[in-house]
């Protein structure tokens, strides 16, 4: 015998916008992110791993997924992503890292 589990609620709505494109999308504590359609119901097809939404969310779960109220809507993502750091060669196979 098989044994089926059913999850009944999900996780909080969130909104993330990464290159002029909004993504809502459920939070949940167990599944993890999970995109929403117009509608709050899931997508059938989730966005590709080459969708630049699963970087953001990656960013918005390692920065401490801070979030923003917005009047009528879900709360919005605040996340950045981080700069490369610069390097400045020395000579030779050596480089200091640029601090300013």
């Amino acid at each position: 015998m098989s044994e089926l589990i059913h999850i009944s609620y999900g996780g909080h709505d969130r909104v993330i916008y990464i290159k002029g494109k909004k993504f809502l999308f459920e939070d949940h504590p167990h599944c993890g992110p999970i995109v929403l359609d117009k509608n709050g119901d899931p997508l059938k097809n989730q966005p590709p791993e080459s969708s630049p939404f699963w970087e953001a969310v990656s960013y918005w779960y390692q920065q401490g997924k801070k979030t923003k109220e917005v009047e009528s809507s879900a709360p919005w993502c605040i996340w950045e992503k981080p700069s490369m750091q610069k390097m400045r060669h020395v000579g030779g196979n050596n480089y200091v890292l640029v601090t300013k």
